[in-house]
């Protein structure tokens, strides 16, 4: 009696256990009968569903699908599709908690079958108690995957975001830097506008007792033609200066004015005629490629002849123990521009402040840390070519040399929106 009653309570005991353990729904994908039939059996024992049976791989996919059981028990080798590629389908289509079930027992099997998505593995023939322990293993090994994966999607999301936040701030950075230089460049114009009114006037109420001396010297000798040549070029150069300081309170404070018809050719010719005797005296080469056939162009004449005297001026400074200089003028007829380039053999320009040689106030001359320049020069000139619509490069060194400065001006030769609401 006692025998019996051991075996009952053994039996209560493993009843309330069986009880007491989750209930699963479970796939079986197992191309043979029998191992099929007894994991069946298997599983009622212990409490669980079987709500379904494939016999090939591409069954348990479509099965998976259509039952979405809790877990799958799956043999390796199948036929029509194996065990391998349809838990690789499995799990890029139908995440489930796979264990399994083969009589391969070998790393390489076993890795294969990690790989392709497995959560479990057992040997044939299976226990129970075995079987038992690799479902329970099998699904929360799964949910803690499907909880690392959800993590890693969740900071993927979350450094999308936050790569997102750092573009807009870096492209709100971006315009509040392009703000606040558009901000110091119009304070520097400015400035330099206050300043080029305050400095015409200046020069301009010194150039007229000059004028005027001038004159009253040509009165009193008007029978000496030296000196009435000297005193005609003391007036002219005088007029030429005041004509240059209006020309640069124009354009940097701007202002109505009419343009007229010229000539660029002329302009380069009379300029690098006034510098010829210089030339002569620095040791200075001039040559020159001037196209003839280059159109007249309407514009402002005196701010172009004080530009390109400008760049003349600054070539001249770069060679004081002579050189050569060589301009050229050409006709671009398929973007209907004039192009004329000036190029020297001088010190050039140092890389690093090749950037800001536009700049107001910037200068490259120099004695001992003390600037010999107020630094508008190219600046001005940028100016001119602007307000002309054309377009201003600086190379340094010059092109094909190893040192000296390029200058090359690109102007539109249709320029009758210069004319303004003046013209005829």
């Amino acid at each position: 009696m006692s025998l019996i009653y051991r075996d009952l309570e053994a039996l209560r005991a493993r009843q309330h256990v069986i009880d007491s353990s989750p209930v699963w729904r479970v796939l079986i994908a197992e191309d043979e009968v029998l191992p099929a039939e007894l994991l069946k059996r298997s599983l009622i024992r212990l409490g669980h569903t079987v709500v379904g049976t494939a016999q090939n791989g591409l069954e348990a996919i479509a099965l998976t699908r259509a039952l979405h059981p809790d877990v799958v028990i799956m043999d390796l080798r199948m036929p029509v599709m194996d065990g391998w590629t349809a838990m690789a389908e499995l799990k890029k289509e139908v995440p489930t908690p796979i264990v399994v079930v083969s009589a391969m027992d070998d790393r390489e099997s076993l890795e294969q079958a990690v790989d392709a998505g497995a959560s479990g593995f057992l040997t044939k023939p299976v226990r129970e108690d075995d079987l038992e322990r690799a479902l329970a293993l099998a699904i929360a090994r799964f949910a803690d995957l499907q909880e690392i994966r959800k993590w890693r999607a969740d900071a993927e999301r979350r450094a999308l975001e936050q790569a997102a936040q750092t573009e807009e701030l870096e492209r709100v950075i971006r315009e509040l830097r392009e703000a606040q230089l558009q901000l110091v460049s119009a304070a520097r114009r400015a400035a330099v506008a206050s300043l080029a009114h305050g400095l015409a006037h200046e020069i301009n109420n010194a150039l007229t007792p000059i004028i005027g001396s001038a004159q009253i010297l040509a009165l009193r000798h008007e029978r000496d033609p030296e000196t009435l040549a000297h005193t005609q070029q003391i007036i002219d150069h005088a007029r030429r200066i005041a004509n240059w300081t209006a020309s640069f309170r124009q354009v940097t404070a701007g202002g109505a004015r009419q343009a007229i018809p010229f000539s660029f050719n002329g302009i380069v010719h009379d300029v690098m005629a006034l510098y010829a005797e210089r030339f002569e005296r620095l040791g200075i080469v001039f040559t020159s490629d001037i196209d003839e056939s280059l159109p007249v162009i309407h514009g402002y004449a005196d701010q172009i002849q004080e530009a390109w005297m400008s760049l003349v001026q600054n070539a001249v400074e770069a060679m004081q123990n002579g050189g050569s200089l060589f301009a050229r003028t050409q006709y671009l007829s398929s973007k209907d521009q004039i192009m004329a380039v000036l190029s020297d053999s001088g010190v050039g320009i140092p890389a690093t402040q090749l950037p800001h040689v536009f700049e107001p106030g910037f200068t490259t001359k120099s004695v001992e840390g003390q600037s010999l320049s107020l630094g508008w020069g190219l600046f001005m000139v940028k100016q001119v070519i602007k307000a002309h619509f054309g377009a201003i490069q600086i190379a340094s060194p010059a092109e094909g040399s190893a040192r000296g400065t390029t200058v090359k001006i690109l102007l539109p030769v249709n320029t009758d929106w210069l004319m303004g609401p003046t013209a005829a």
